[in-house]
């Protein structure tokens, strides 16, 4: 280094030198990588699986960090959460995302010294999600709006809700549903063969349980509503696009990066300890699928038309 300096005559640009020499080091330093949980309802939700794409996007953007995603989709209830929890913390998870408050209930009993973010939970503060050791993004669409709409559209006389007594978010959702008066009948569903739609009814609400809302489930819901010329809504709108004739939700993309900056804040270093639990923000949106309205035979308000986004 003594004879560097000998032969370097101006000593500005010698600095300079060894400034790039360091930060070329510094850039070759790999980024280190960490192993994020994830807990989702199996049967895939298309709304939580756009979710997650966003969250993986916005998190291979961190240069300092490389996130590892484990993936674990247990049936929907307690039991098999708390395994899911079990089975990640085995393998080291740094982490723990939670889809729904359910999940997150039993991640936090689970593992109550590893960081738990719920993703999407409905009305987390309602159902108990509070500690030290959690936050998340919290999302409460407006189920008077959505109600309100699907009757304007069917002028349903009974309406029937799709809910799971296992799931703390569903059953918050049917009660606020049933708050909301008129002629109600709640289904408890704990699986394929238990979801059936009550005597008389001229629409059905769908709530955010896994076992009415995966994949599978929705395929058989909608083919039944269609034989039986009856009106969907769902609480996340991209049922809309699978069939559902109306659903709301806040957008997956709004929710995927404000859980991404939780988790990059965690992997980081950071402490959850006092951290705030976030709000969705934005405007839930309404949409409305337009091929399966004139299939049924409902025609759409311009007052809602004006105020959804229309898939076919």
């Amino acid at each position: 280094m003594t004879g560097f300096w000998h032969r370097c005559h101006s000593p500005g640009v010698c600095f300079r030198i060894i400034a790039i020499i360091i930060a070329a080091l510094i850039s070759s330093v790999p980024a280190f990588s960490a192993q994020v949980g994830v807990i989702m309802a199996a049967g895939g939700i298309p709304y939580y699986l756009a979710i997650q794409r966003v969250i993986e996007e916005e998190l291979a953007k961190e240069k300092d960090v490389r996130a590892e995603m484990i993936i674990e989709r247990p049936a929907p209830n307690e039991m098999a959460w708390r395994n899911a929890t079990r089975r990640l913390v085995t393998l080291e998870s740094k982490v723990i995302i939670a889809y729904g408050g359910g999940t997150a209930l039993a991640a936090m009993a689970e593992a109550p010294d590893l960081p738990v973010v719920f993703c999407a939970a409905f009305d987390p503060a309602a159902s108990g999600i509070v500690g030290a050791n959690v936050t998340g993004v919290a999302t409460k669409a407006p189920l008077f709006a959505l109600v309100n709409s699907l009757h304007k559209i069917s002028n349903y006389r009974k309406l029937g809700i799709l809910y799971s007594s296992s799931e703390v978010d569903s059953v918050r959702q049917a009660e606020i549903v049933a708050s909301l008066g008129g002629n109600v009948v709640k289904t408890d569903v704990k699986g394929l063969d238990t979801i059936f739609f009550p005597d008389d009814v001229q629409a059905v609400f769908l709530t955010c349980a896994g076992a009415v809302q995966n994949q599978q489930a929705i395929t058989g819901i909608i083919e039944r509503a269609r034989a039986g010329k009856i009106a969907t809504a769902s609480v996340f709108a991209e049922s809309a696009e699978q069939g559902v004739l109306i659903a709301m939700s806040v957008p997956a993309e709004e929710i995927a990066r404000k859980t991404a900056k939780i988790v990059a804040g965690v992997l980081a270093g950071g402490r959850l300890s006092g951290a705030p639990l976030l709000s969705s923000g934005s405007r839930a949106e309404l949409v409305i699928n337009g091929g399966e309205a004139r299939n049924l035979g409902f025609a759409i308000p311009s007052e809602i038309l004006t105020q959804a986004r229309v898939v076919e």
